[in-house]
């Protein structure tokens, strides 16, 4: 019940914001308080407004308009998660912040102040954007400090399958991934999700939706995995890629509380011999590490959340 009067009032203040022409006419008011925190209406409108510059969309009514139940979600989550580091005693890692800036600076072919100033000629906040970044690495710390100690790989039975693929085809098979990750909710919700993400993939192509719609780590790199083994990919995920070809999408694969859209970029077969094995075994763990740390951060995030009171005013 709590859920959908949640959803009832999300509703109404979007379309409050939809009758704006433009955010010129929005005052700085709260307009959600999330625990003993708050969202204003200038942190919605510089996160709608960061979003399509980042993702390199035109900033008009229409993309506004899409961006801003999606921005409420994310300014939401980043409450929730900044609250709950504060509860630990967490140091920041500026050498994460500082790389994460440095390689979207590398992207406009500036440095990270010549980046401010382009925030600044866009009239976005800097610093905003800077806190936000900042945030998301201390919840990946949090999440490895609370979960590493979980995380179970069967080593025996990696080097096993990484054996038979290697007799069988005398090298690796690898697969360039892409992907797009977004929270699952309910039935209803997940369905209009899913359509608004093939929509927008048709639209405005795969890696502009991921960096505007993922809640996965690499969202900002357009959703980009990178080169990935064959053994490191799950049975359910291998199975989908093995029926599409490069360059095609798998159907939405839904996980614990997550649904995941995968798109094939490329694949090969890495010729090896025996030594390198070992390498590979424990590039494929890592791997699989990470994935076992996301799927207990989606799981932890949608945990605490039902800790804190939301309200829309």
């Amino acid at each position: 019940m709590k859920i959908l009067i949640l959803i009832i009032k999300i509703f109404i203040i979007l379309t409050f914001f939809a009758n704006n022409i433009s955010f010129a006419s929005v005052k700085n008011e709260i307009i959600v308080n999330v625990g003993n925190q708050i969202i204003t209406s200038y942190e919605l409108k510089n996160k709608i407004k960061t979003s399509l510059f980042l993702g390199g969309f035109e900033l008009n009514q229409e993309s506004i308009n899409k961006n801003k139940n999606l921005a409420i979600r994310s300014l939401i989550n980043y409450k929730i998660k900044k609250a709950e580091i504060s509860r630990y005693n967490l140091k920041n890692d500026n050498n994460n912040l500082n790389q994460h800036l440095k390689k979207l600076s590398s992207k406009y072919k500036t440095n990270i102040q010549g980046l401010k100033k382009i925030f600044d000629n866009n009239k976005l906040d800097f610093e905003m954007y800077k806190k936000e970044i900042e945030t998301e690495f201390l919840w990946q710390n949090l999440i490895f400090t609370l979960f590493s100690k979980k995380i179970i790989i069967d080593e025996k039975e990696v080097n096993k399958e990484l054996k038979k693929n290697y007799r069988e085809n005398k090298g690796v098979i690898e697969y360039e991934l892409a992907e797009i990750e977004i929270l699952s909710e309910n039935v209803s919700e997940d369905q209009n999700k899913i359509k608004e993400i093939n929509e927008q993939i048709i639209l405005n192509g795969f890696k502009n939706t991921a960096i505007k719609y993922s809640v996965s780590p690499n969202a900002f790199e357009g959703g980009n995995i990178g080169w990935i083994s064959e053994a490191s990919l799950s049975e359910k995920v291998l199975k989908l890629l093995q029926k599409i070809n490069s360059g095609e999408i798998t159907k939405p694969i839904y996980q614990s509380n997550t649904i995941l859209f995968i798109k094939l970029l490329n694949k090969r077969l890495i010729k090896i011999n025996e030594l390198d094995l070992e390498k590979i075994k424990q590039n494929i763990i890592l791997s699989k590490k990470n994935e076992q740390l996301n799927l207990f951060s989606n799981s932890h995030l949608s945990q605490v959340r039902k800790k804190y009171l939301v309200e829309m005013k």
